[in-house]
């Protein structure tokens, strides 16, 4: 939905809730969506916890979405676990903030995905 020049109530495809264990040191939200629903895990060390990998999807590649500071903490690290699972991996750093969240940056991410290689397959 467009609200002014801000994207809003944009929904990108997650796991399924019941898909994936609760990694044993997570809280979990449930997020429910229109069309599916699915889990935020929220604790320490979940990059290292081996549940929290179980039931990803089937890829030729996979795209990180971030910002710099997610990117500078976590990015190597997550790209190393995905690495183990996915044989092309990028990242794509957008600029943080809310001023960011519109139809502009949407368009990198579709332009990343497309330079990429990245289909729905």
């Amino acid at each position: 939905m467009r609200q002014g020049n801000r994207v809003r109530d944009i929904h990108c495809a997650a796991m399924p809730a019941a898909a994936t264990p609760s990694p044993t040191s997570a809280s979990t939200v449930t997020v429910h969506t229109p069309s599916t629903r699915y889990d935020i895990y929220i604790g320490a060390s979940l990059l290292d916890d081996s549940q929290s990998w179980q039931g990803l999807p089937q890829a030729a590649r996979a795209v990180i979405v971030t910002n710099a500071t997610v990117q500078t903490l976590y990015g190597d690290a997550l790209r190393d676990r995905l690495a183990a699972t996915y044989p092309v991996v990028t990242t794509l750093a957008l600029p943080d903030g809310e001023a960011y969240k519109d139809w502009s940056t949407l368009n990198l991410i579709f332009d990343h995905l497309l330079a990429s290689g990245c289909d729905r397959k």
